[in-house]
């Protein structure tokens, strides 16, 4: 299968995940494998590599040389595979190799047509401001994860960071996963928003819901990864608050 490399249309926000179910298809009868970076350009890669394990249709190895070979001249962000009797969810042994791989895994059912991105306890937090965007693996609810957990306000846990959107707007399923992450981390609903804290969590919305995601860090700015951009920290100005759904504060910050 010819390699995609291909640069991502932003307001396609599940396109690595089309790729992703586009390469299981064709390998419908074994677990499709392959490697998701950036190139020189800052152009997304999702890159299909040879599935060399000899039980292909329930585990999948990418060799040393592929490996490479593939990712020659690229930052590589993530590892993907395919499921082909099972839902998504990562098997013990996806848990260890994305922990010997030091790297996210993306999973896609073939059977339930779902996903489940899975960072591993060693994940190595990219630095805060300046990094680049990449739908679900760098994108504005992972930016806001890292933040607490590289202030010490979170420990590691477990999540399915595979996100989708209906336009501008988040997903039931993704709203779900949200709704999880506030209630796992003890997050509090904060109803006043004319007092604002550092390290409190603002959710922004379009048409009333919530579509975006940052952290106050004092100042009146407050620090964010959007689509298109760096993260960067941003003055919270009339056009910014106004655009405020909910914030919410860490039990350890109240």
């Amino acid at each position: 299968m010819a390699d995609f490399l291909v640069q991502i249309n932003l307001d396609m926000y599940n396109f690595i995940q089309k790729l992703i179910k586009t390469h299981a298809e064709y390998e419908k009868n074994n677990e499709c494998c392959g490697i998701i970076g950036l190139n020189n350009l800052k152009e997304i890669q999702v890159i299909p590599c040879e599935n060399t394990h000899a039980q292909k249709e329930n585990y999948f190895e990418i060799s040393p040389q592929c490996f490479i070979e593939k990712s020659k001249d690229i930052e590589v962000l993530s590892i993907y595979h395919s499921h082909i009797n099972f839902d998504a969810d990562p098997s013990e042994f996806d848990k260890i190799s994305s922990e010997n791989w030091e790297l996210p895994f993306y999973i896609y059912s073939v059977k339930t047509e779902n996903f489940y991105l899975y960072f591993p306890k060693n994940y190595n937090i990219p630095k805060l401001e300046e990094r680049d965007y990449v739908p679900d693996i760098r994108n504005c609810f992972r930016f806001v994860v890292d933040y607490y957990i590289f202030n010490k306000i979170l420990n590691y846990f477990e999540l399915n960071f595979a996100l989708t959107k209906d336009g501008e707007i988040y997903s039931k399923n993704t709203i779900n996963i949200v709704k999880d992450f506030l209630k796992i981390n003890k997050f509090k609903k904060n109803k006043d928003t004319d007092n604002l804290k550092k390290h409190d969590l603002i959710l922004f919305q379009v048409d009333g819901y919530f579509s975006h995601f940052g952290v106050y860090c004092g100042d009146n700015q407050f620090i964010h990864h959007e689509d298109k951009f760096l993260s960067r920290k941003t003055y919270l100005n009339n056009e910014y608050f106004d655009r405020i759904h909910s914030i919410y504060r860490h039990i350890s910050c109240i």
